[in-house]
């Protein structure tokens, strides 16, 4: 599990989730090359969707986003389970300057529920952050925060995630060759889909057509689910 310095911070639900402290320590030696096998065997990110018989009910019928730090397990952030507030409702009571921000806050995870991740684009890769695809990184950098919060014009082009999903080390291969995951390659356009509500049905179908079965031992499988295809649009503690 990451741990961090300069991290925006939450504090519980609404009540809880209130202050800005910043941590942030795991993103200070991020690098994107893990030693996994299987779905986590080349550290390229990818797009996991809940398979129909999801034995954990915290993910069922989730999409999220996982991407592989180095010397951690895998992170992910779930895409479609909005928090029910904005990030100005969230950090307005004490910071008066982010409280007319609309950007949606969404549930990553039940791990670490009290930090923020957010994923955004980019002209070139922040040295405190995770590629994810093309030009979209993730990070919980305070100083990144900042940066991305003051650019009021791209809402369309960032997320907000309080908390995230992790999983030990080759928890998430295991995961997959159950049957509990589909893997799709990251469809960036996917990442800031407005309508997280039908988000799971609209890839359900793509994920299920491209059907990856438990991965061979070199992970060959999984490298086929992140080759390019035509878009027709955790640590469990």
């Amino acid at each position: 599990v990451p741990h961090g310095a300069a991290q925006p911070r939450l504090s519980g639900h609404r009540a809880v989730i209130r202050s800005a402290f910043l941590l942030l320590a795991a993103f200070a030696a991020l690098a994107s090359a893990p030693s996994f096998a299987g779905v986590e065997n080349d550290g390229e990110a990818v797009m996991l969707v809940a398979a129909p018989q999801m034995p954990d009910p915290r993910f069922a019928r989730t999409v999220l986003v996982v991407a592989f730090p180095q010397d951690t397990g895998p992170m992910g952030l779930v895409l479609n389970k909005p928090a029910g507030m904005t990030l100005g409702e969230l950090f307005g009571p004490d910071r008066p300057d982010l409280a007319d921000h609309p950007d949606p806050i969404l549930l990553g995870g039940p791990v670490d529920p009290e930090g923020m991740l957010f994923l955004f684009h980019w002209p070139e890769h922040p040295v405190k952050a995770l590629p994810v695809g093309g030009d979209v990184y993730l990070s919980g950098d305070g100083k990144l925060f900042e940066t991305i919060v003051a650019d009021r014009s791209a809402s369309a082009r960032r997320r907000f995630f309080a908390g995230y999903s992790g999983w030990a080390e080759g928890q998430l291969d295991r995961e997959v060759a159950n049957g509990d995951w589909l893997v799709l390659p990251v469809d960036t356009e996917a990442l800031f889909d407005p309508d997280t509500e039908r988000l799971y049905e609209r890839l359900l179908p793509r994920a299920q057509g491209r059907a990856v079965r438990a991965p061979a031992p070199d992970g060959a499988l999984v490298r086929e689910a992140r080759s390019p295809v035509p878009l027709a649009a955790p640590r469990h503690p």
